[in-house]
């Protein structure tokens, strides 16, 4: 069932992001850089033979897990997929959750969101690493009974819905959808690295998790989106876009002065810091806020 999901997906994929690099290019919207597409195509190959070299020992852990499932199902109908689905996003959520909040994660999926730009090619800049482990967040699903086969294709059923929210050119939806749903604007939010918008929006299809955990936030007109990170690496060298968190989090470890530190540094999450020299996103969102803050200004106003 995969491979016919990315027989059918895959084309129309290449017909979108096509689309929008002719619509960009004569409607001088300056999507697209050749830098960075070439860098979004490195990431998704890299990704791609990672996933296929760890496919077998990812698709053997999840059929063990199974054997000790809690409950089985008797048919493979309509419930067992809508229950799969729900699970599958709950789990993507979580996974993605913790790739945002631990540096060790962070380190991985830091390459998705290096971009400046915004487009569907984005959407291809994979996690070169997270093959390697993405498979341990989708384990519950196995131990409650839905087999392996039928998590991998739901998984990537769902990362095909994720495509089509990586573009700038579709602006927001009807409010049900938009309520239910990840739709692009709720993705450019994600994609951000104004402090407001920082770990934001973490869901794959379902939005509803982001606004049950209170991760959800809005575009917001009055604060324009600035892609990338808050720190930008401004370079297309593929190793230097993958490596270059896990070379900031070894440096960081060197000079922690304990182990404590050391491990604040790898599984704290981004920005942490032992001395307080640097913000996590948590931080940066509250300093922001509070200069937003009328508080602020009359308490700059006394200060003056």
């Amino acid at each position: 069932m995969e491979a016919l999901l990315l027989m059918i997906s895959t084309p129309l994929m290449v017909v979108l992001i096509l689309g929008e690099m002719i619509y960009s290019h004569f409607h001088h919207r300056a999507l697209y850089t050749r830098g960075d597409t070439f860098i979004n195509l490195v990431c998704t190959s890299w990704n791609f033979v990672n996933d296929l070299i760890f496919r077998g020992a990812a698709l053997a852990i999840l059929v063990f897990a199974w054997k000790f499932r809690v409950f089985s199902f008797a048919e493979k109908d309509w419930v067992y997929w809508v229950l799969l689905f729900v699970g599958q996003d709950l789990m993507y959520y979580v996974l993605h959750y913790a790739d945002h909040y631990s540096r060790f994660f962070w380190a991985s999926h830091v390459t998705h969101h290096s971009s400046e730009k915004f487009n569907f090619t984005v959407a291809i800049r994979s996690s070169v690493f997270q093959p390697f482990y993405r498979f341990l967040f989708y384990l519950p699903l196995a131990l409650v009974g839905f087999e392996a086969l039928d998590i991998v294709f739901m998984y990537a059923a769902c990362q095909v819905y994720g495509f089509w929210v990586h573009t700038e050119l579709v602006g927001k939806l009807h409010p049900a959808f938009e309520f239910l749903f990840v739709t692009p604007s709720h993705h450019r939010v994600h994609h951000a690295s104004n402090p407001l918008y920082l770990d934001k929006n973490m869901g794959m299809v379902l939005i509803i998790w982001d606004r049950l955990f209170g991760t959800f936030q809005e575009e917001r007109e009055d604060v324009p989106v600035h892609y990338g990170l808050t720190s930008n690496i401004h370079t297309y060298h593929p190793l230097k876009v993958v490596f270059h968190e896990w070379k900031a989090m070894w440096s960081d470890v060197r000079r922690s002065g304990g182990w404590r530190n050391a491990l604040g540094y790898i599984f704290g999450p981004p920005g942490w810091s032992h001395d307080g020299s640097r913000k996590t996103s948590r931080q940066l969102r509250s300093q922001w806020e509070l200069e937003k803050s009328s508080d602020f200004e009359t308490y700059q106003q006394e200060a003056v």
